[in-house]
């Protein structure tokens, strides 16, 4: 990469610790780790260590600054810290043709297999101790004192403007989008910065890395000119080289380019930087702009970077307090609200009775919540419910927050007044239920410092290049539609509100499905009940049909005896004696009474009433067939049903129907036993005005010979029982002006049953 040109591709991703160069303040060499030879030097070595590039490399170091210097270089602690700090090695030596004595503050580092040197001419003379100990009185006074960060931000800048003489110093803020805002500002200028806001794009990402690494960065001369660091090959060792010398942790590092036409386009001639540094985070930086040249001494630079570590150190604990404050307010709401939990309130009037002060914790106007598909609405809300399904895709740890809702989901504009931004809190694993903070439009003016963007530019060769912002004069941007951000401070405390609610919400979902399970085992104990009772009232009546049946005969005949016998005295001339044919009359009268009496507990049990009502058939059909399995003990049973899922509802006595299934499905596994196929298939299908029920299995099948008596009574279709079941069935299908037959099958036995499916209970 050319060093002088900066194309669009290539702005945000410049190799700036490959740049090549020193600043002239200082020279730089560089040895071999290993061998301690000398590879790297700048072009000035000749000012600061009395010789030329060429007549250094291939040297070894201690032939430039003697062996006893040597071995103190390495005792020093020379790889890098982090951030890495100003650590100066005084160091004197012989040097030049005549071997005069030479005195230079060092800065040596280890990086990428080399050991760095930078030298620069030592301070002449220290600062009065008297003026270092109003500096330090300031620092105690001033900058320890303050209790808002607000305050420390003002006391910091002009404590270091102190230090540095520099003209203007401002404390410089990131926002979350990387754009930054002068917070604080001390300046002996008639124009202020104050308050303004620097996009993003002005501190491209290999700078702000830098920043991470570096506390300090000192340009003592925008405009100087770049000295070429040379490799021993005699080329420069910039990123265009085979082997580029690594200057991450260089002081004396050039300045890009792209850095040099920003400065020049605010009119500023030397600038300090100092990063300020806060939870492992670049948080800021103290920036500081000279409309002139201006070199501090090394005591004032290393007493700037340790009041930027101070400052750091101070921002860092009073934005953690903040947090801290915040999250022990988030701590103790959910504390409270699970206390209240445990005195069976739900969760869903825990937050109705809460919503004020949540709402008032996370500065938000509005507060939603669906629980088990309620919807509560607290504060200011939109009448018609969002739809907050694609904030589901933001969501970290359970929380998705964003300023600009309507840039995630659909909205009106009436809708974004009161729900500008949200914060949305998953409470449950499968996103049915959550609570939303909603935060109303806040408009707001940014004043930006020029307006925000690079140029487009062509140089003298053609080439177009990505210039930084030519004037820095207020530009206004008004914004619309968005809402105060939801910021570090306020995430942590929904992640701590959330947490809190998920687990609560999981114990109650978790309780009312433990009740709904008691709920139906409790109902299919009493549909099981149900069915047993009905069984065995059915049975009971088909028995004593049927005993009817057969009693009805050898009544009838007993009857006819006794008359026969009464005419066989009289054909045979024999007088029957009137206390004989007395009693001959009532055995004729009272076997014609009980007679009647079976006929009519017959036709009394023929017309058993039905408890009917428009019922689900599938269901029915189910509940028959999980009661039969209760007691199944085929391993290798599949049991397939073929439902009619668009069946209508039919007329019908739920709990017959299933005493239906149940006999037939009992019949079939019992058929299987025995067998190496053990399929049990229920079919449903229908016409126009039946709907018919299928029960197949793979068991041994129906003999010929039981196929005329299958549905008689007493006549029992498998080895046990009494033989009731299958005319039992028939009683309960007729019953319900249907039909039940078998259909040969030679793959074991067909049972079919149909009912009429008459009209659905709208019709």
């Amino acid at each position: 990469m050319n060093g002088n040109g900066v194309d669009l591709d290539t702005c945000d991703r410049e190799p700036i610790h490959f740049i090549g160069a020193v600043q002239p303040h200082g020279a730089l060499i560089a040895v071999n780790a290993e061998t301690m030879i000398i590879d790297h030097a700048s072009q000035n070595t000749a000012a600061f260590l009395g010789a030329p590039p060429e007549a250094l490399f291939g040297q070894k170091l201690s032939a430039l600054i003697g062996e006893k210097n040597v071995s103190d270089l390495l005792e020093f602690p020379l790889f890098p810290s982090a951030p890495e700090l100003l650590r100066p090695w005084f160091i004197d030596f012989k040097g030049g043709p005549n071997g005069e004595q030479i005195s230079a503050e060092c800065l040596p580092h280890r990086n990428d297999g080399h050991i760095i040197l930078e030298f620069m001419q030592p301070e002449p003379d220290p600062a009065p101790v008297w003026k270092d100990e109003i500096l330090r009185r300031g620092i105690i006074s001033e900058l320890v004192k303050p209790g808002a960060l607000s305050e420390l931000a003002d006391a910091s800048a002009k404590i270091i403007r102190d230090v540095t003489g520099f003209d203007r110093v401002m404390i410089y803020r990131f926002a979350e989008d990387k754009h930054g805002e002068v917070i604080a500002e001390s300046t002996n200028r008639p124009d202020s910065f104050l308050g303004m806001h620097y996009p993003a794009s002005d501190i491209p990402d290999p700078a702000r890395r830098h920043f991470t690494l570096n506390v300090v960065r000192s340009i003592p001369d925008i405009n100087s000119e770049h000295v070429p660091i040379l490799s021993q090959s005699g080329t420069v060792a910039n990123a265009d080289a085979a082997n580029p010398l690594d200057l991450t942790y260089c002081k004396l590092r050039a300045v890009a380019p792209v850095h040099v036409e920003y400065l020049n386009n605010m009119g500023v001639g030397a600038s300090l930087s100092i990063s300020l540094i806060t939870n492992n985070e670049l948080w800021g930086l103290v920036a500081c702009h000279h409309y002139g040249t201006r070199q501090i001494t090394s005591s004032r630079l290393r007493f700037a970077e340790l009041l930027g570590g101070t400052i750091s150190a101070l921002m860092q604990s009073i934005e953690n307090t903040n947090q801290l404050q915040k999250s022990i307010k988030a701590e103790k709401t959910a504390f409270r609200i699970e206390q209240q939990a445990r005195s069976g309130m739900p969760l869903i009037d825990l937050i109705r009775q809460q919503a004020p002060d949540l709402m008032q914790m996370i500065d938000a106007q509005g507060l939603l919540l669906v629980l088990d598909d309620q919807l509560a609405r607290f504060g200011d809300v939109p009448k018609k419910l969002l739809d907050f399904t694609d904030l589901r895709d933001l969501v970290e740890d359970g929380v998705a927050t964003t300023s600009n809702l309507a840039s995630v989901i659909s909205m009106d504009k009436i809708q974004q007044k009161s729900a500008a931004g949200a914060a949305y809190l998953n409470l449950s694993d499968d996103g049915r239920d959550y609570l939303v903070f909603l935060r109303r439009q806040f408009d707001q003016t940014i004043r930006w410092a020029g307006k925000p963007g690079k140029l487009k530019t062509k140089d003298d060769h053609g080439i177009t290049r990505l210039s930084p912002r030519g004037s820095f004069a207020l530009w206004q941007e008004e914004r619309r539609g968005t809402s105060r951000p939801f910021d570090a401070i306020d995430r942590d405390a929904l992640r701590i509100l959330r947490r809190a609610l998920f687990a609560l919400n999981s114990v109650e979902r978790e309780r009312a499905a433990l009740e709904a399970q008691k709920a139906a085992e409790a109902e299919e104990i009493r549909l099981r009940h149900a069915l047993l009772d009905a069984a065995r009232a059915s049975s009971m009546g088909e028995l004593a049909s049927a005993i009817a049946h057969e009693l009805s005969q050898p009544l009838s005949a007993v009857s006819n005896y006794v008359s026969a016998c009464r005419q066989e005295f009289k054909n045979a001339g024999i007088d029957i004696p009137e206390p004989a044919e007395n009693l001959l009359n009532e055995a004729i009268t009272e076997s014609a009474r009980a007679g009647d009496l079976v006929r009519r507990v017959r036709d009394f049990i023929s017309r058993g009433d039905l408890n009917t009502d428009y019922i689900d058939l599938n269901k029915a059909i189910q509940q028959g067939i999980d009661l039969a399995l209760v007691s199944s003990n085929l391993s290798k049973l599949q049991v397939n049903l073929i439902l009619d899922q668009n069946l209508p509802k039919i007329l019908a006595d739920p709990v017959q129907i299933s005493q239906v299934i149940l006999n037939l499905a009992r019949n079939s596994i019992a058929a299987m036993e025995a067998r190496e196929r053990q399929i049990l298939t229920v079919e449903v299908a229908r016409s126009e005005k039946n709907v018919q029920v299928s029960v197949r299995d793979t068991g041994y099948g129906i003999a010929p010979e039981q196929q005329k008596l299958l549905f008689e009574p007493f006549h029992a279709s498998t080895t046990e029982g009494m033989g009731i079941g299958l005319s039992l069935c028939r009683s309960i299908v007729e019953a319900h002006g249907g039909r039940i037959w078998s259909q040969p099958s030679n793959t074991g036995a067909v049972m079919i049953f149909q009912l009429p499916l008459g009209r659905d209970q709208d019709g």
